[in-house]
Formats: structure tokens, sequence, C-alpha cells
């Protein structure tokens, strides 16, 4: 127990069917993430701008899937929708198999997305259920440390397999994704609540408690209703964006924007995961006494500073240029490792019980209006001038240091610390 307090993990005893569940995830998830776009067009035969097309229709036909998914957790519980994500899932994935007419590609790319957006929330919600008082954040952090190794193995992995059947080998990763989906749905649908320890001298809910606790009340008016909670939303949304900069845009502007050589941006994104998977529970564990307002403002500062780093470097000296990529990589991953956990658990110590899900459904929305709009905006500034789109992040992230600094006045106590009674 020490080795594990010592690198921030937390009690896993009676939850390990959850976190196999997770790795399997992953790692299926890794296998096709790294072909997503290509796989349409190598496998398919479809043109990539076509692809492009058929991705962001899903994502603009998917938003409703994060509000609606938190009053389904609401409603039937998180493991329920878990579960439910985990077999649309397989569906759409075994579905990809034996179609390759655009349009129906485009309603499986869609209901692949409202599984994905499903999903998120559900997970939020199970952990702020299993985790023990105190250590939700440290849960946030394991689940995303868990998800960056196994995306990492199964993109390795899917690499292998397209590099040695080509097409063959991407169907196999699609079928293998698919099977990795149902393996996860069977784990999480067969593990009970029951499995937790009960620490010495709890008792069990009342059932009056648990009849309130499952109550739908007011539902997203009470949650719109809660003026701290929009300006949190609105600090997720800035987040979100600063995130996807790492996926959408880096890769763009090393090569694009400043002429830099293309194996750059891949050692920069290995730096970024080996960081995620060794450090985010440690740092985790950190900042648990930190206020979490006062830790959002501290990431939104280091990914100004990381932003800044990075516009700054030059086009005609590469090593030069990867020396400050490098830095700024190491700094925006800090900034990721504070964040990430932190907004969740904040979130979720925000909302009451019944309405636990609906919040989880609003981040989710921002995450995925983050993800309809930073494409286009990411490229449209890139081709005006490198550093624009970093330098428009750093007005979000101020935007977002000003938000937070009333919510460190306003907020409870109870809601900014990792306390045992959250």
């Amino acid at each position: 127990m020490a080795v594990i307090d010592t690198f921030g993990l937390p009690n896993t005893k009676g939850r390990r069917p959850l976190i196999a569940a997770q790795i399997v995830d992953a790692l299926g998830t890794g296998l096709f993430l790294p072909f997503a776009v290509v796989y349409f067009h190598a496998a398919k035969g479809i043109p990539l701008t076509t692809v492009g097309l058929m991705l962001s229709t899903g994502a603009l036909l998917s938003l409703p899937a994060g509000p609606l998914g938190g009053r389904l957790i609401d409603r039937i519980g998180p493991r329920r929708v878990l579960v439910s994500a985990n077999l649309i899932r397989v569906l759409t994935f075994t579905a990809y198999v034996f179609t390759d007419t655009p349009w129906q590609l485009v309603v499986l790319v869609t209901a692949t997305m409202w599984g994905d957006s499903l999903f998120r929330p559900s997970v939020f919600a199970l952990v702020a259920q299993v985790a023990d008082d105190g250590h939700r954040a440290r849960w946030y952090a394991m689940d995303r440390s868990l998800r960056n190794a196994g995306i990492g193995a199964g993109g390795l992995i899917g690499s292998t397999f397209v590099g040695w059947g080509g097409t063959s080998g991407y169907t196999a990763v699609v079928a293998l994704n698919a099977v990795s989906f149902l393996l996860a749905a069977g784990l999480v649908a067969t593990w009970r609540r029951g499995a937790l320890p009960r620490p010495a001298g709890a008792a069990a809910p009342a059932p009056a408690e648990a009849a309130r606790e499952a109550e739908p009340r007011a539902g997203y008016r009470e949650v719109l209703a809660d003026r701290p909670f929009l300006a949190v939303l609105a600090t997720t949304w800035v987040f979100a964006l600063c995130d996807l900069a790492l996926t959408l845009l880096l890769s763009a502007y090393v090569i694009e924007g400043r002429g830099l050589p293309e194996w750059q941006p891949g050692m920069l994104f290995a730096i970024n995961t080996v960081m995620v998977v060794l450090g985010q529970t440690a740092l985790a564990k950190a900042v648990e006494k930190y206020r979490r307002p006062a830790v959002l403002q501290t990431a939104a500062v280091l990914w100004m500073a990381s932003f800044v780093v990075i516009a700054a470097v030059p086009g005609d000296h590469a090593s030069l240029a990867f020396c400050g990529l490098v830095l700024g990589m190491v700094v925006f991953t800090v900034a990721e490792l504070l964040q990430a956990p932190t907004t969740s658990a904040l979130i979720v110590g925000m909302a009451a019980g019944h309405l636990r899900g609906r919040y989880l459904g609003m981040e989710e929305l921002m995450w995925s209006l983050a993800k309809v709009l930073a494409p286009t905006v990411f490229t449209g500034l890139l081709a005006f001038g490198a550093a624009l789109p970093w330098l428009m992040l750093c007005a979000f992230c101020l935007v977002a240091v000003v938000l937070l600094q009333r919510l460190n006045r306003v907020l409870p106590t109870h809601v900014q610390r990792e306390t045992a009674d959250v």
C-alpha cells in the first residue's frame, strides 16, 4: 500500500474488472485511432476530402449525445450506459467491415461518435460512484494514464497489422477493435458494486437517501441555473481547445507552418505519452491538498507559457527549433497532467448526486463543440500566420484564469479540495 500511495494510485480492491475493461478498451481504441482517417481512404477507396466531410458531419450530428447521455446516466445509472456505449461501437465497427458506401459510413461514423460521447461521461460517473472518498482525482488520473498506455500499445500493434497485411491489416484492426469493445462491455456488465470493500463502521445508504439520489427533479434547468458551473464549462471548452492543439495543430504547425523535419512531431508525441503514463497519478496526488480552481489556474498559465515557446521557435534552425519544441511540449504536458483529472473531480464535486450525469454530459458537450470548431479555427489561423493559433489559445487561457479566480472565491471548500466527504 505504501508503494501504491507513493505513486498516487487509488485502492483498486474489488474494482479490478473495471480497470481491466478500461485497458482492453484503450488497447482496441489504440488499434484504430492512428488510422481513423486513412482507413476509409485506403481500405474503402473514399477520397480524403470526403472522409473529412464524413467525420465533420458525424461530429455535428453527435453533439446531442453528451447531454442525452447525462440524462440517461441519472435515470438508469452509469454502468448500463457504459455497457450500451460499448455495444453501440461493437455494432458500428463490425458494420465497417461490410460496407463501403459513403452515406452508410456516415451513419456508422455518427453512431460511433454517439457511442464515444456516451462512453466518456458514463466512465466519469461510474468512477465517482466506486472511488474511495477523497480519491476521485486519483482515479481519473489513473484512468487517463492507463488509456494513454493502452492507446500507445494498441497503436504499435495496429501499425504492425497494417504494415504486414495492407488492406487486410486494416480490416483486422477494425475487427479487433469491435472485439475489444465487446470484451470491455462484458467485464463491466458482469461486475457488481457489492464486490467493493466497505470501510469499517460504514453503513449502507438508507433507502430514502437512495431514492432521493435517483430522483430526476428539475434536470437540465437546475444544471444551467448553477452559475459557477457555467464558468467551469467555459474553462472546460478552453482547456479542450488547448488539449486538441496537440493532435490537430502541432504536426501541421511544425511541418507546414515552420517547415521543420517530419520526424519531429512524432518525437514530441512520444514525449507527451511517456510523461502522461509515468507522471499522471503521482502529480494528481501531489496537488490533492490545493484548491482545484488554483490548480487549474496554474495549468492555464503553464499552457500559455508553452504556447509562447512553441510559437517562437525558428523555422530556419531545425536543431534549435526542436529544443524549443521539446521544452514547450514538456510544459504543455505538465499543464495537461494538472488539468485533466482536476476538472473532472471539480465537476463531480459540484454536482448533486441526482444530477451528476447531466453535469458530466454538459462537460462532454463542451468537448464536442471544441472538436467541431478546432479543425477549422486552427487551420484557418495557421494559414494567416504560423503563430496565430498559439496566440489565440494564450488569450483564451487568460480568460480562463480570470474565471477561475472568481471560482476561488465563490465555491465552497468541500468542492474546491479533495476531501473525504466529497
